[in-house]
């Protein structure tokens, strides 16, 4: 299954649309999931959104850091060459990138996946179209993957993305309290270490989806 991942981060821009992934609304077509590939690397104007991107959400990242087009690129490198891993533009009616989504740690032996770098970037034509880029990416890694359960990672003040899990099925499993440091300009939000009374500053929330819930929540929408 890591094959498929290698291949549509290969593909081609002059094929890119046989290998998207159409975001499906109601019966209606509101958007796609376009993989991000090796030629998204040439791409500048690219390169630019996603910066800008990371740069207006890193609140709510875990490490904080002075973001730059040259850290883009060498960030999206990595994800290229990671077989468990794959970034997706989360693309309007009119194909224009307004978000970006993620698949990170997928594991096929235990058919389990973390979803991450949900991302929007701007308003789209159809407002929710992040939430529904999710659930398209949660139907697609159990239909072509065959994941069993995928999970979430989002600061407990994060309110708004919390109500999102919820919606999509997912259950709390487990929350970590964390402390904030700072080193070079670098903040890291990171575990309480142990043995010590330093109070948490903030808490990491981890959700997990499991694949009937969420099947049984989306699959006939989809199908509709």
């Amino acid at each position: 299954m890591s094959e498929i991942l290698r291949s549509l981060k290969q593909t081609p821009a002059s094929s890119i649309d046989s290998s998207c992934i159409p975001i499906h609304v109601k019966g209606r077509i509101r958007g796609r999931l376009r993989p991000v590939t090796f030629d998204t690397l040439r791409s500048p104007s690219e390169i630019t959104a996603m910066t800008e991107w990371r740069e207006s959400h890193s609140e709510w990242f875990a490490t904080q850091f002075p973001v730059s087009e040259a850290s883009t690129l060498r960030w999206l490198e990595q994800v290229l060459n990671d077989d468990q891993r794959i970034l997706f533009f989360v693309d309007d009616e009119e194909n224009t990138p307004v978000g970006q989504i993620g698949l990170f740690g997928y594991d096929e032996e235990k058919k389990t996946c973390e979803f991450d770098n949900l991302l929007r970037g701007r308003k789209g034509k159809f407002g929710n179209i992040m939430i529904y880029a999710l659930v398209t990416l949660g139907l697609w890694s159990i239909e072509v993957l065959d994941i069993e359960e995928g999970y979430l990672h989002v600061f407990g003040d994060n309110q708004r993305a919390l109500r999102m899990h919820r919606d999509l099925g997912a259950e709390q499993i487990k929350r970590d309290p964390l402390i904030r440091t700072e080193e070079d300009g670098v903040i890291r939000w990171i575990p309480v270490p142990v043995g010590t009374n330093t109070p948490p500053e903030r808490e990491m929330v981890t959700s997990r989806i499991k694949r009937e819930t969420f099947l049984r929540l989306f699959k006939q929408e989809d199908s509709n």
